[in-house]
């Protein structure tokens, strides 16, 4: 019994002054640990390191110090593999972790969180920070940061890469570099630095053709290596005339420029240009026929530049478009194997996920053709409405089915188009698609629709359940297989924004305004998701549509409008410049 109250009394006083046990890493703002990273580690690990203090403090109050140096007697948490002590590296094999795959493991006294070079370990601690520790970064306003007076060493190891090692979500917002690292996005159009681990560059992004084998250079002298379009050579709006071998040659010279000039690329673009203007001169033609689409020229083509590539950069990748015109498979000819093709899903059914009706079944069948003879495929896929950006658009259910269907399918990257309107964003739920798209690319298993209803609850506080029956409300509407919208859709050309819908629409958000009236931030959120609401009144309006807004009610609305949008600063709506021009649409 003497021992066994001692015992107590010692415990006791180990929790009132605060020290850590063996197993907790904090406790009540203090903590024995420090975080080590070596001298010698790469930018993102030491900014990792840097990071890991900075959330720690905020949780806990405790400031880890940051050291280079190891003392046998001290207590750690490693982050990255070099100059961890054994017992932590037992079993890993550092040098086969993938470019972005990570691990957090204890050995019951240091932690250690490490990954491949260059961005796995900084992952393991965003990782660490959000999966273990309940961080959150919903957008670059809006983050959680819990409170917490102990934090224990994890007992179960945590090994993860991501399902894609692409990932890339087409929005403003989505560009932010904290944002996106935080979120595990590697964007390629606006890549992150160096210091934060770098992105998967696409260099050039995308339609290529012209920077190959550039029309104001070789046009005049040589129209013979451009289209050929009803019998007449065309350097403008068209494609190369891919059987030509001195535009393979041109070509290739090329893009082995680019790999000199850019190391810093992952992947190198020889794609179509946009729209169509294939070449049709007899030769292309033949090829084209005998293949039973025009990807034969394509292929047959990237494969010529792909051959000098691999001989002289054995370990560089080309990517190619299977878009539009070049969609369907060829025949015959196959991908060599340092091409990617990147698949795009362009202009189907944006109701439904992918399956979910028979518009899809063409694509499900081109995608399994492509996987029986290409080594890898990426995806571009189109998640907005490029006619008009403010309009609401109830594609929620392929957005949380079809990530998961191309991840089960081998695909290797995804590039998800949304409304990336210029400068500050602000499109439909442009930020709550951007974070569900990061999670979901990250990890395609996890529940699409919590992620969804979590994003909604701490971005929109007390207004959050009157946003998610307004978000109920227009996807109750377009469920029937027998429901249709494109990607170019008009509001007048859809089922879901009737008078009666726009009415309770508008009931809901003036509910939802009402619930955050004495929070500011919160408040100005709230418009900013009341904007495609108004947006739809006024449109109707302007053809006529008084059962959106009566003509006494009319300059109210529009000033609402004409504030929200000059607040957030949106200057542009829609994909084409003429449609996009916001004063265009506000003055008429």
């Amino acid at each position: 019994m003497k021992y066994f109250l001692y015992f107590l009394a010692s415990a006791a006083i180990c929790y009132m002054h605060s020290c850590s046990p063996a197993n907790v890493l904090v406790s009540n703002g203090q903590s024995s640990y420090r975080i080590f990273v070596s001298a010698s580690a790469s930018q993102p690990e030491k900014y990792a390191a840097g990071e890991l203090q900075r959330y720690l403090y905020r949780i806990t109050g405790c400031r880890l110090p940051v050291t280079h140096e190891a003392d046998p007697k001290e207590k750690y948490i490693y982050v990255g593999f070099n100059e961890a002590p054994a017992s932590l590296l037992a079993g890993i094999d550092a040098a086969g972790f993938g470019k972005e795959e990570y691990i957090i493991r204890s050995d019951g006294r240091h932690l250690l969180i490490a990954g491949g070079q260059p961005r796995g370990t900084l992952y393991g601690v965003t990782g660490y920070l959000s999966e273990h520790l309940g961080c959150r970064w919903y957008t670059k306003d809006v983050e959680k940061v819990p409170e917490r007076k102990i934090i224990p060493i994890p007992n179960k190891e945590d090994r993860q890469q991501p399902a894609f090692e692409y990932r890339e979500a087409w929005y403003s917002e989505a560009y932010d570099p904290a944002w996106a690292l935080h979120n595990r996005l590697n964007p390629s159009i606006a890549p992150l630095p160096d210091s934060m681990g770098g992105s998967y560059i696409a260099y050039p992004f995308v339609h290529t053709f012209y920077s190959m084998v550039s029309p104001e250079k070789y046009f005049k002298q040589h129209p013979e290596y451009f289209s050929e379009i009803n019998g007449r050579r065309v350097g403008k709006d068209a494609q190369l005339c891919l059987t030509n071998p001195e535009v393979a040659k041109i070509a290739t010279a090329t893009v082995l420029n680019w790999i000199k000039e850019h190391p810093e690329a992952s992947i190198f673009s020889v794609d179509q240009n946009d729209g169509e203007g294939y070449c049709e001169c007899k030769h292309c033609k033949a090829l084209d026929d005998a293949e039973g689409s025009h990807s034969g020229t394509l292929l047959h083509f990237v494969n010529q530049v792909a051959a000098t590539v691999a001989e002289v950069h054995p370990g560089v990748k080309l990517q190619t478009l299977a878009y539009a015109y070049t969609e369907i498979p060829p025949k015959r000819l196959r991908p060599a194997d340092n091409v990617t093709i990147r698949l795009c899903h362009y202009n189907y059914c944006s109701a439904h996920k992918i399956g979910g009706c028979n518009d899809h079944s063409t694509f499900i069948e081109r995608l399994e053709q492509w996987r029986a003879i290409a080594r890898r495929i990426t995806v571009w896929d189109y998640f907005t409405d490029f006619n008009r950006y403010l309009m609401p658009f109830p594609n929620f259910e392929p957005l949380k089915n079809d990530i998961k269907f191309y991840a089960d399918r081998r695909v290797k990257g995804l590039f998800a188009q949304g409304s990336n309107m210029p400068s500050q964003g602000g499109s439909e739920f442009s930020t709550l698609r951007a974070w569900v798209f990061a999670q979901l690319m990250w990890d395609p298993g996890q529940d699409a629709q919590a992620l969804i209803n979590e994003f909604v609850e701490q971005v929109y506080g007390s207004a959050a359940p009157y946003i998610n029956e307004y978000i109920q409300l227009l996807h109750d509407q377009v469920q029937p297989d027998s429901v249709y919208f494109s990607i170019w859709s008009e509001p007048g050309e859809v089922n879901y924004l009737g008078p009666a819908t726009i009415r309770s629409a508008d009931s809901l958000f003036t509910l939802a305004l009402r619930a955050v009236q004495k929070d500011e931030p919160l408040f100005k959120r709230v418009e900013l998701a009341y904007l495609p609401v108004l947006f739809t009144r006024l449109y109707f309006h302007t053809t006529g549509g008084r059962a959106y807004v009566n003509r006494k009610d009319a300059p109210e609305v529009l000033a609402q409008f004409k504030r929200i949008i000059s607040e957030n600063k949106i200057t542009r709506i829609a994909e084409g410049e003429e449609d996009g021009n916001i004063d265009k649409f506000i003055h008429g």
